[in-house]
This record gives structure tokens, sequence and C-alpha cells, in this order.
């Protein structure tokens, strides 16, 4: 990237100088080559500034062109990195949500196992309940069997004094 400002400039200057120097001194001898030559130090002048500034003006562009690709990079680098938030940020939360539903689960499944030994020590207990019952209604019974026997053994008792009386009296 050359500097207009510097070399070709002065460069330019000089050669318009000696270009109108030529030129004129070729107008008062009369010399065509001497003007023609001066001449053409100032078209090689003018073409030097026109190829300076044009030099210019490309640097200009490119380095626009340069900052507008790096802006394009930024920007993509900028998506590519939100997009990878966002896909972290979508992780950790399917990850929150699984151990979350992990603790629901073995919640709900605690409950259950809590229920069902409840119902068991209620079974349990009930059973209990129930053989003490039946245990109750044996030792009854038995003692009615007992009572009953008893009653049997007095009536059989007094059956036969009866029948003894009876075989007396005949």
């Amino acid at each position: 990237m050359s500097n207009p400002g510097t070399g070709t400039t002065l460069s330019g200057v000089v050669d318009r100088m000696r270009g109108a120097a030529k030129k004129a001194v070729g107008a008062v001898l009369g010399d065509d080559d001497l003007k023609r030559e001066g001449e053409l130090h100032r078209e090689k002048a003018q073409a030097e500034a026109e190829a300076a500034k044009l030099q210019a003006k490309a640097d200009r562009e490119q380095a626009q062109a340069e900052t507008v690709a790096r802006e394009r990079e930024i920007a993509v680098e900028r998506e590519r990195l939100a997009a990878q938030s966002a896909a972290e940020q979508q992780q950790q939360r399917a990850e929150i949500e699984r151990a979350d539903a992990q603790r629901r689960i073995a919640a709900q499944a605690a409950q259950r196992e809590a229920v069902v030994e409840r119902d068991v020590a209620a079974q349990q207990r009930a059973t209990t309940t129930e053989e003490q019952v039946a245990a109750a209604d044996r030792v009854a019974a038995e003692g009615e069997a007992a009572r009953l026997d008893a009653e049997a053994a007095k009536a059989e008792t007094t059956a036969a004094a009866l029948d003894e009386i009876a075989e007396e009296s005949k």
C-alpha cells in the first residue's frame, strides 16, 4: 500500500515542473520535440497521481472488505457460540429433568413400598387378631365341651342311679 502523500507525490510534482519547464522552453525555442517531452512529463505525473489515487482507493476498499469479512467471521463465531451455549443449556435442562424424574420415580417407589409394608403389617395384625379370636373361641368351645362332658357325666350318673332305684323297686 503506497502512500500518496510521500515520494510518489513529490516525484509527480517534480515531473510536472520538469514537464512545464520543458514545454515552455520548447515553445520559446520552437522545439516541438522538447515541447512534446514536456507534455509527456506532465501526462506521466498525472498518470502517477491517478494511479496513486486508484491505489489508495483500492487499499481502502481492501481494508473495508477485510473489515467486513472479519465482522462476518465474528458474527458466525457468535452464532456458533450461541448455538453451542444453547445446546449445553438444553443438555443441562435434560439432565436436571432426568434427575428430577428419577427422584420422583424413587419417591413413588418408596411410597408404594411403604403402602405395601403398611398393608402387610395390617394383614399381620388382622391375622394375629383373628388367630387370637380363634384361640379364644377354641378355648371357649373347649370349656363348653368340658362343661357339656361334665353335665353328660352327671346325667349318666343320675341315669345310672335312677336305673338302680328303678331296678330295686321292681
